[in-house]
């Protein structure tokens, strides 16, 4: 509804430089063409500047050594405004920027730097203003553009150095700085050359101090009179204690683990409790006439020499000794595949960190069964028990698995934050090998949201650290260039990914050569994929796996073996069909492999079957009248029109430049597909993400609507029921201005009439309220909180716990047996996640929908106070007969016609079911 009132002093604090700069440059007579200010101002401006960034203006970027303000904030004297009027008049709108940048005043240089055309030195400006706000994805995606045109950019390469080192990206943002100072500009050169050696010195030494830990621990294994690393058990518990437990089970005698008991004590006082010491107690006291020939070959286990550790595993098991047995399922990745059998073993051990490995193991398994809130909970209550023992490295592992489960959930926000969370921790205790899991998570988030710049920094940064892994950096890279629609790199990255010869080619590595095949195909590329998925089923146990790689493998053959790629793409829905629908990678599989049958079909010029295809997928009948069917994958777009007479007329289409979260899609279809639409009473759009969604496919004055699902039909005469949500007390700490009050209509209500407002509108009783509804109306504001998640939410009063917003995933879980109408007279509530990912539509409509509702209002923009007249004026249409999609158009052209300013009605989505 109506922004922050902070929002409101931003929009005055930015207006006014260009109100009073207005009312000078009226005062003052015109100094010609140029109106130069002179040398004194700027070198006023540079002096007193504490900007890290560097501007493009020729004054503003001559080298100014950053000084110390003694940790006491300085306010900076006003800028004198008679200057920046005759900058103004001198046409420099880059000079104003820029004095208002060097002293820190970010917006009023905002202001001015996006009323300038965009240019490689003015997006190198605008990305410091957003390096400025913590806004590291904008700022980075601009200075890649910079680069991009110019790659020698000097101001946009230092500020992508320090946007770098903001995200912790140290190593990329030494290498960015290095290349600064080989440029050899005075003053700027020599500080890059000393930021690039600070930030390396420090990221290395947290490495350098993991691997001595590490490897003075690990030398126990074959060396019996290594020092016992007593200091780095001290300093760098949890690193020492994962390579200890692997020097206890090496060791082959009693005398050999007794050895071990100072360093136990030592990591027992660091982590509290006595498990390890009562662990060497108790190995001690095995028959070691048989464990010591185990422990021997464990021992070439750890140092990479066991011919066949599949055998080392089934004597362990049979042998009893039970944490030989753990070790050993951990190197040959059995955990899983014995997973029984581990846990058995496990909790035998009487150790916190061996129940915390547990614990994690059953979330993967659960998460797989489609069982993910049991996982969630599962790692929540692991984390707190952590938290509590000490035991930080369990702890940077377990962050890593909650964040990786929310981004399988394409709950991508919580995923990042608890990666980063991850990240962050895993430095501060120099888990080095942990920072490099929080970056292959982070990358990968990043990704599926779309952000591709920070994904291919982090990344970049992966690599920078010097790990030996050839296969990792390429396939993600490739991927994250098919996806930004960058084909000719995505393809280098692929055939560099094939040259790796350590490491085997992965599912991963499949997808990509399954996609680029179409577009860039090469001889070998078969071989090559059969390479792949041959390891992906040895490899992954799983069943939604060997789905997902089957899905793969029917993408590549269609367009060469069609009859056979079809068939294997329809297994491949059946089989994730039987799985539960939780199964992210499955639902992952089942989706795209209608995806790739919808856009084959369009390829083949077969629209009726892709039609058929697309209401299959949203599991609605197939229309046999008016209705457009519109999907998207990769850089292909498939489209379907079915006119009044069921006439059918489909557009296909290969050469989308760039990703479709930037495309226009006002103009996605033709005009002949619209003339085939012309003369319907109502359109019916079937779509999938990224479609799904978009309000702009057709004109305003058509009436139309999504469609998707079908509704449960509702028990036998429900009693109708009106729920009005409204005037809710929303939290303090959002600064969200009160909303008007709601008032119902003078008229007499048709059904029983329930308002929630105030303290009542908690979610818990919103939810509760609206489970036999017939109608659902919600008031209030919605707000993007990437904190809570990635789809719009509506904010509701605060529980006692604190919770107070209504949010798809939560709705989604309702059941709705009253099958209602819903309004969402909100903000930007019918707004999608953001995501690159396709497998499921993620917004509030779309969850009303699953959740039993028959239809679903909602505005993807912000929207006035007055919306709630307009949601009020739809309702009664449709109380009046109207099918809905009608009743929002005639109601739109109304609003339209005698208010310029509600151009936000046709940013209303509706979602219907059949």
């Amino acid at each position: 509804m109506l922004k922050p009132a902070y929002d409101k002093v931003l929009v005055l604090a930015l207006a006014t430089p260009v109100l009073v700069l207005t009312v000078l440059l009226a005062r003052t007579p015109s100094k010609g063409s140029g109106a130069p200010v002179s040398a004194q101002f700027w070198a006023e401006r540079r002096s007193a500047s504490r900007i890290e960034a560097r501007l493009t203006h020729p004054e503003a970027d001559r080298y100014r050594p950053r000084m110390s303000a003694g940790g006491c904030p300085v306010t900076p004297e006003p800028t004198p405004l008679r200057d920046l009027a005759r900058l103004e008049e001198a046409g420099d709108l880059s000079g104003i920027a820029s004095a208002y940048a060097l002293q820190g005043e970010w917006n009023q240089a905002a202001s001015f730097l996006e009323r300038m055309p965009a240019s490689p030195d003015r997006d190198s400006d605008l990305a410091a203003v957003y390096l400025a706000r913590g806004s590291h994805e904008q700022a980075l995606r601009l200075l890649d553009g910079v680069l991009k045109a110019q790659p020698k950019h000097a101001q946009a390469m230092w500020n992508r150095a320090l946007v770098l080192q903001a995200m912790g990206l140290t190593m990329k943002a030494a290498d960015t700085f290095e290349q600064v100072a080989l440029m050899g500009e005075s003053g700027w050169s020599r500080e890059a050359k000393a930021n690039a050696r600070e930030q390396r010195d420090a990221t290395m030494e947290r490495a350098r101090r993991w691997k001595e830990a590490r490897a003075a621990t690990l030398a126990l294994v074959d060396d019996p009179q290594a020092p016992l690393p007593l200091e780095a058990a001290r300093k760098d518990p949890g690193i020492v204690r994962q390579a200890f437990y692997e020097v206890v089970r090496a060791a082959p005698s009693k005398e050999r683990v007794l050895a071990l008991l100072p360093l136990a004590q030592e990591l027992d006082r660091g982590h509290g409790g006595t498990a390890l010491t009562d662990y060497v107690k108790r190995v001690s006291g095995r028959n070691f006439t048989r464990r010591g020939v185990l422990s021997r070959e464990y021992a070439s286990l750890v140092r990479g020499k066991l011919n066949q550790p599949d055998k080392l595993l089934e004597r362990v098991l049979a042998s009893g000794e039970d944490d030989l047995f753990l070790g050993t399922a951990q190197h040959t990745r059995a955990t899983r595949r014995m997973f029984s059998q581990v846990v058995e073993r496990a909790k035998r051990q009487n150790d916190p960190w061996f129940n915390l490995y547990i614990e994690r193991e059953e979330a993967i398994r659960e998460t797989a069964e489609g069982q993910w809130w049991k996982a969630e909970q599962r790692i929540f209550n692991a984390l707190q028990r952590c938290r509590e023992g000490g035991l930080s490295a369990r702890c940077v592992d377990l962050e890593l698995r909650l964040g990786i489960l929310y981004a399988d959930l394409q709950r991508l926000t919580e995923g990042e934050q608890h990666a980063r969370t991850a990240w962050a921790w895993a430095r501060q205790l120099r888990e080095w090998d942990m920072e490099f899991t929080a970056l292959e998570a982070l990358a990968a988030i990043t990704r599926s949201r779309g952000d591709f710049a920070s994904s291919r920094a982090y990344v970049e940064e992966w690599s920078a650290r010097g790990h030996d892994n050839c296969v990792w950096p390429r396939e993600n890279l490739a991927h994250t260039y098919y996806l930004d629609n960058r084909m000719d790199d995505a393809r280098r990255e692929v055939d560099a990914n094939a040259a790796c010869e350590k490491e085997p080619l992965s599912l991963l590595f499949a997808v990509n050569l399954a996609e680029l095949s179409r577009t860039r195909p090469k001889p070998g590329d078969e071989a090559l994929l059969r390479q792949a998925l041959t390891w992906a089923d040895h490899s992954n146990p799983m069943p939604s796996d060997a789905v997902y790689a089957r899905y793969v493998e029917g993408r590549f053959l269609l367009d060469s073996d069609r009859a056979r790629g079809l068939a294997l793409l329809r297994q491949t829905i059946t089989e994730a069909e039987a799985l539960p629908r939780g199964d992210s990678l499955a639902r992952e599989a089942w989706a795209l492999s209608y995806s790739s049958l919808v856009t084959d079909a369009g390829k083949a010029g077969e629209y009726a079957q892709a039609l058929e295809l697309m209401a299959a997928q949203l599991g609605t009948p197939v229309p046999r009248r008016c209705a457009l069917a519109a999907a998207v994958h990769g850089e292909r777009t498939v489209l379907v029109a079915r006119g009044t007479q069921g006439q059918v007329l489909g557009h296909y289409e290969t050469d989308r430049q760039g990703p479709f979260s930037r495309a226009d899609t006002s103009r996605l279809v033709p005009d002949r597909l619209r003339e085939v639409l012309r003369g319907c009473e109502r359109v019916d759009v079937l779509a999938w993400p990224p479609v799904f969604g978009r309000t702009d496919l057709l004109p305003p004055e058509v009436p139309w609507s999504f469609r998707l699902g079908r509704t449960a039909q509702p028990r036998t005469a429900p009693n109708a029921r009106r729920l009005v949500v409204s005037s809710v007390d929303a939290p303090a700490l959002l600064q969200l201005p009160r909303l008007p009050p709601w008032l119902p209509s003078q008229d007499p209500e048709a059904v029983p009439l329930q308002v929630l407002s105030g303290s009542d509108a908690t979610p818990a009783r919103v939810l509760a309220d609206m489970r036999d509804a017939t109608e659902i109306e919600i008031h209030a504001h919605g707000i993007m909180d990437p904190a809570l998640s990635d789809a719009s939410l509506v904010v509701l009063s605060p529980e006692t716990s604190g919770r107070y917003a209504l949010t798809a995933d939560v709705v989604r879980q309702q059941k709705l047996t009253g099958a209602p109408m819903v309004f969402l007279a909100a903000c930007s509530a019918g707004r999608a996640a953001s995501t690159t990912t396709s497998h499921e539509p993620f917004s509030l409509p779309a969850a009303f929908i699953d959740a039993g509702a028959r239809a679903v209002l909602a505005s993807t923009v912000d929207i006035p106070d007055a919306a709630g007249r307009f949601f009020d004026g739809v309702r009664r249409r449709i109380r009046e007969g109207a099918a809905p999609a009608v009743a929002l158009r005639d109601e739109r052209q109304r609003w339209l016609e005698r208010d310029s300013r509600a151009g936000w009605t046709r940013h209303v989505i509706l979602v219907e079911s059949y």
